[in-house]
């Protein structure tokens, strides 16, 4: 229910600062936002008790066109202002809900979300989770693909790739190692453009880490950012993406948080580090644990680690993901955790390791997938490992000091993440019942979900890769 005092708040903003519209936004199954805009003047207090109508029926997987009606109920804890819009905008993120009933709909993704955050309240393990996503990206100086009968490609520049030393507008100032990481302008062209994106991230309420160039020699970046409650979390995903997105494009380039853009080039990944307080006290720290970690955080390592498997469905949630999880390049394969061992699927960080700091880093998602959902069945699977007490030692992940990817290690052993989205879909059919606890995720959702993804795997058969050409042509 939205208090009358936080509706007059911003009712009192949106005259004093001169807003001229409102952009009311949400996100869909897949990870798009949404949104739709109302006039500034047309708003009352009324506006923010009765929500904005849409029609679910046009979105895929969200409701049919019989009962297609749905709500946008504002959520005035989340405003910011848009300065990518030609008119003063300010932006107030959205929940769905049942016209008739009021309730949240099962199927909202922020809803989804915020039930996650409900059910660990209810759980007496924890009473809040807190979160800082590594946000990895490339941004191009050129981008173009084409799907067509007879023709299939893409095609992405970047003024930094070596390759680039040929043009003369490069300067021949492209990267002159096999590692962009942290390397220096003028090679890193984009220290600027992070710089704007970061004071964007500022103005809408995002607390900046630090930026920097990432390993990618065609415009590889990253951003990280400090740790906010759950919620808050995912909301910023959304809303980096954006940013990201706009400043790019209001520079001439493109930017993407695809997981696989460029052969030979790193994957970008989404990095989540969490972790769990009780009455603001954290829970994850034992000066006698593994690198200082609690049998609380052992517990919620073993079950992110036993369920990943069908949280890569949420997290992972591309095809083009699983051609980042590949053997030797700081992507996970195997299921193991460990301290600052960076083959590992989960590691704690050695910088974080005092009772004010510990946290453990999820290294497998990627930013193609719907921080809701991914978000969500990564906190389900920590709350099921915890209430089960489970033991990531007997249950063969770890921990695992050495480089699994190194020529002579064996591998055997090893519990493996899936090869591809299918095995991740398949994983999840096998493997929901923990998601389902608490109504979190709901029966009708997952279907919904795996409806979607099973289309669009199947949307790849009969399609013929550029590759296979320079294979079979000649064959």
């Amino acid at each position: 229910m939205v208090s009358n005092k936080a509706v007059k708040i911003q009712l009192e903003r949106i005259l004093s600062e001169n807003y001229e519209e409102l952009d009311i936004r949400f996100t869909d199954l897949k990870g798009y936002w949404r949104h739709v805009t109302v006039p500034a003047s047309m708003v009352d207090e009324e506006f923010f008790h009765r929500g904005v109508g849409f029609d679910g029926s046009t979105l895929t997987g969200m409701t049919r066109t019989e009962a297609g009606d749905l709500v946008l109920k504002p959520d005035l804890k989340r405003v910011f202002e848009d300065t990518f819009t030609e008119r003063k905008t300010l932006v107030i993120l959205a929940d769905i809900v049942n016209p008739i009933s009021g309730e949240a709909f099962s199927k909202d993704p922020r809803g989804i979300a915020k039930r996650a955050v409900s059910y660990l309240k209810e759980s007496d393990i924890a009473t809040d989770s807190y979160w800082a996503p590594e946000f990895e990206f490339y941004i191009f100086d050129e981008a173009s693909f084409w799907s067509e009968r007879g023709s299939q490609g893409y095609r992405v520049g970047s003024i930094e790739n070596p390759e680039s030393s040929k043009l003369t507008e490069s300067k021949g100032f492209v990267h002159p190692c096999k590692s962009g990481y942290h390397m220096m302008y003028p090679m890193d062209s984009l220290h600027d453009i992070r710089s704007e994106i970061t004071k964007q991230m500022q103005k809408a309420g995002i607390q900046i880490k630090y930026h920097h160039h990432e390993v990618g020699r065609m415009g590889q970046c990253e951003v990280e950012v400090t740790f906010t409650p759950f919620l808050s979390a995912a909301d910023n995903v959304m809303l980096t993406k954006h940013i990201v997105r706009n400043v790019a494009l209001s520079n001439g380039l493109s930017a993407t948080f695809m997981p696989k853009p460029a052969e030979g080039e790193p994957g970008s990944g989404m990095h989540f580090h969490m972790f769990m307080t009780d009455k603001q006290k954290r829970i994850f720290f034992d000066k006698d644990g593994y690198c200082g970690a609690s049998q609380a955080a052992l517990s919620a390592i073993a079950g992110v680690l036993f369920h990943a498997p069908a949280i890569c469905a949420f997290s992972n949630a591309t095809v083009n993901s699983y051609h980042r999880l590949v053997p030797g390049q700081e992507a996970p394969v195997y299921r193991f955790f460990s301290g600052p061992n960076r083959s590992a699927a989960v590691r704690i960080p050695s910088y974080a390791r005092t009772a004010e700091s510990i946290r453990f880093e999820y290294r497998v998602p990627d930013g193609s997938s719907n921080p809701y959902l991914s978000m969500s069945a990564i906190l389900m699977a920590a709350i099921d490992g915890m209430k089960k007490e489970m033991n990531p030692g007997e249950l063969g992940y770890g921990p695992i000091d050495e480089n699994v990817f190194a020529d002579d290690y064996n591998t055997e052993d090893l519990h493996k993440l899936p090869a591809n989205l299918g095995e991740a879909l398949d994983a999840l059919e096998a493997d929901r019942e923990f998601l389902e606890e608490g109504d979190v995720f709901s029966k009708e959702m997952i279907d919904s979900y795996l409806e979607i993804k099973r289309n669009e795997v199947a949307s790849f058969l009969g399609s013929p890769h550029p590759r296979e050409h320079s294979l079979y042509f000649s064959l």
